[in-house]
């Protein structure tokens, strides 16, 4: 997995124009996310984009040269059967990037799932990719058109090619589309577990109050939201928003909220500590997690950055999806 190349380095996004269906069971993995990112509207310009919709091969892509808009259009080629877009999450996507001044390629994946990108969409990401690709559903194939100024303010990108009038075409296939927070049923905490408790922001960023009790002995683990979604298992890649606390000083030494965007995690044995392992492997996808982590489980005698040794830890874990 990789980032868009140099278009997303020197900007960064995702958005798109939503299907309106029957009632689709994937939406269900979704309910409770906020839409972040708007939808644009306008697609006279894109709408006369050719893109082929084999979606095993590399897209063909033809339209006549120049290609101009006013604002950020998108066209849905194939419309997938997933979850939708909202923002605020992590997205797999298949690429080729096209000069829409000379119709050119400039960059593009396989097509084949070895390189595809893994795009965090927000709002405020310039391109808007978020907004090109709102609404849009996990399976789809869809063209996006970024006028120049939205694309690269009106600068180029002269080691892609790209002039300061060239606009910009993207085809994506979005392969997988991640859950943005923990999504499910809010449970309570079980009688007798330590005296965490934790609090969230809109966003689903945890905060969590630690008792002025000594640390407990032995791993305790529960969940407090419990997803929707299959079961994770070892071996697979997650894909996680987590915050640690150490018990002792009440300090969060870690969080991928402060980070901006979500991690990924291996799930095997000696990839992560016991404690976490444990506390991730066999929940829902959507659950979220509370886990009390004693030294045994965690990083023992042995200091670990700002973490003391012989720490107990405190982690909230959301658990977003898996490969």
């Amino acid at each position: 997995m990789r980032k868009l190349l140099a278009l997303a380095a020197t900007v960064a996004t995702i958005a798109a124009l939503s299907g309106c269906a029957a009632q689709n069971p994937a939406d269900a993995s979704m309910q409770g996310a906020s839409q972040i990112c708007k939808a644009g509207t306008e697609h006279a310009s894109v709408d006369q984009i050719q893109v082929s919709k084999d979606q095993t091969q590399v897209p063909q892509v033809d339209f006549a040269t120049p290609m101009t808009a006013e604002t950020v259009e998108t066209k849905v080629v194939v419309e997938g059967d997933g979850p939708k877009i909202y923002g605020n999450q992590l997205v797999d996507l298949e690429y080729l990037g096209v000069n829409g001044g000379t119709g050119k390629t400039f960059q593009a994946s396989k097509f084949d799932g070895t390189n595809f990108a893994s795009q965090f969409l927000t709002s405020g990401q310039n391109p808007d990719f978020c907004g090109a690709l709102a609404g849009v559903r996990e399976g789809s194939r869809v063209a996006i058109l970024f006028p120049a100024a939205l694309a690269h303010a009106g600068q180029g990108i002269p080691d892609l090619g790209v002039s300061a009038t060239d606009s910009i075409v993207f085809v994506f296939d979005v392969l997988k589309v991640f859950l943005p927070k923990a999504l499910g049923e809010e449970k309570a905490l079980p009688a007798g577990f330590p005296g965490v408790s934790v609090v969230r922001a809109a966003n689903g960023t945890p905060g969590i109050t630690i008792p002025k009790t000594a640390a407990p002995k032995n791993l305790e683990i529960a969940t407090i939201i419990e997803g929707r979604g299959e079961a994770v298992k070892l071996g697979q890649t997650v894909t996680l928003h987590y915050s640690g606390f150490v018990w002792d000083g009440k300090t969060q030494f870690d969080s991928s909220w402060e980070k901006g965007q979500p991690a990924q995690f291996q799930l095997t044995e000696g990839s992560l500590i016991k404690g976490f392992l444990k506390a991730v492997e066999g929940q829902k996808i959507g659950s979220q997690v509370v886990a009390v982590i004693p030294p045994a489980d965690g990083y023992g005698d042995t200091e670990q950055g700002s973490i003391p040794a012989g720490s107990t830890l405190v982690f909230v874990i959301d658990i977003l999806g898996a490969n």
